[in-house]
């Protein structure tokens, strides 16, 4: 699948209609992964949003999330996340057989790690 920065179908993720801050409160590593691409086309067939957003990066975007793939080893991301939904999101990585770590941040900068 060769993906276009005007992205595919697919649910968009409204950060206004969430009482989020603007900004990122989701960062990891996906360990197990073979590349940014892999992992971009792996959320494009569970039905996410995707685009290229750079020459080797890509987005993905579902209703709940938003997130920044990049090209490195471990592949890392970053990106918006509704708090309340993130095991929706570390559902996703295992659904796709994904080992991860994840660190996310709270209104108040706290962070919480999760890993599999």
């Amino acid at each position: 699948m060769q993906f276009t920065s005007g992205g595919t179908d697919g649910p968009r993720f409204d950060q206004d209609g969430y009482d989020l801050d603007l900004g990122n409160n989701v960062y990891g590593f996906l360990p197990s992964a073979v590349s940014a691409l892999d992992i971009a086309q792996a959320f494009y067939a569970a039905g996410w949003r995707v685009r290229k957003s750079s020459w080797t990066e890509f987005e993905v975007e579902h209703t709940y999330a938003e997130l920044e793939l990049f090209p490195e080893t471990p592949v890392r991301f970053g990106g918006v996340v509704v708090p309340e939904r993130i095991d929706d999101l570390l559902s996703a990585f295992s659904a796709l057989g994904l080992s991860y770590t994840v660190e996310l941040y709270d209104q108040d900068d706290n962070e919480t790690i999760y890993r599999a």
